[in-house]
């Protein structure tokens, strides 16, 4: 399942991961980014599914193309539940390696 995607945010100038990594409570980090996908913007993905699990990394199907992610509490962020059918919302970080899932 493909969803749709909204710009939130065109970032100018330095990108600080660690900073957006905590600005947005990240729970995710990118491991490949969807390769179409806009440099240097905030991405909300909107709806998508978990489609595939092996070794702790989920893959999505984005509107950008195939994005992988790996759960990590580093920034802040709370694990979520990752279950496969079910739906999320990813809002990826400007820098690409930062990511924050929710459930819908």
């Amino acid at each position: 399942m493909t969803g749709g995607y909204q710009v939130i945010h065109r970032a100018v100038g330095y990108i600080d991961q660690d900073d957006e990594g905590h600005d947005i409570r990240a729970n995710l980090l990118v491991v490949a980014r969807p390769p179409s996908a806009p440099p240097r913007c905030e991405i909300m993905y909107a709806p998508v599914q978990a489609s595939d699990v092996y070794s702790g990394i989920w893959r999505f199907e984005t509107a950008h193309g195939e994005m992988r992610v790996r759960q990590s509490t580093l920034y802040g962020g709370r694990r979520v539940a990752v279950e496969q059918g079910k739906s999320y919302s990813i809002l990826m970080g400007a820098s690409g390696r930062t990511a924050r899932i929710d459930p819908i």
